[in-house]
């Protein structure tokens, strides 16, 4: 049986992925990797005090940045993931921070602006939407659990549009065993 946690979780993922699709900006399918799952684990425990403590002003923007991350790290799994795996939660930020993550990313890691911008602001408004309709009462532990399980579903969608964007997608791999 399915907790609320994961029913949010599940329901969530679901209504962006068929965003996403509808947008363009994935295939149906949401890629990811064991090692994009890995890195969240590492990055969420720094991440998510910044989200909470900037939420109430910018909340789109908080949801957003989990999408820009998720892209950074997908974008840099493909590049030279050996390389870039280690790399500390502050390589995707400047001086100023959590503030101009989302620049920071898009202009440094992405090279890449219009397309990033459309995606994060189109999923981060849906996401907050959703949040706000999931009936948790703002200031419950309900409804931070349902913020947090928010901010990772953003990574994760952020990290598989630009597995996207990169070409990527699932196929049945032939392993010879019957």
């Amino acid at each position: 049986m399915s907790t609320t946690n994961d029913k949010y979780r599940e329901d969530l993922t679901a209504y962006l992925l068929e965003v996403a699709t509808g947008n363009g900006y994935l295939k149906g399918t949401l890629l990811g990797t064991p090692d994009l799952d890995e890195a969240w684990q590492r990055y969420a425990t720094s991440f998510y005090p910044e989200a909470v403590k900037e939420f109430n002003g910018y909340p789109e923007y908080c949801l957003a940045c989990a999408g820009y991350l998720g892209m950074a790290v997908a974008h840099l799994w493909d590049k030279d993931w050996p390389k870039y795996k280690e790399a500390p939660y502050g390589f995707f930020q400047s001086e100023r921070g959590f503030d101009d993550m989302d620049d920071y990313i898009t202009g440094n890691i992405l090279k890449e602006n219009k397309r990033c911008v459309a995606a994060m602001q189109s999923l981060s408004a849906e996401t907050y939407h959703f949040l706000m309709k999931s009936g948790a009462e703002a200031g419950t532990a309900e409804a931070y659990r349902f913020f947090l399980i928010s901010i990772e579903v953003m990574y994760k969608m952020g990290a598989a549009i630009e597995l996207n964007r990169l070409g990527y997608k699932f196929e049945k791999v032939w392993t010879g065993l019957s």
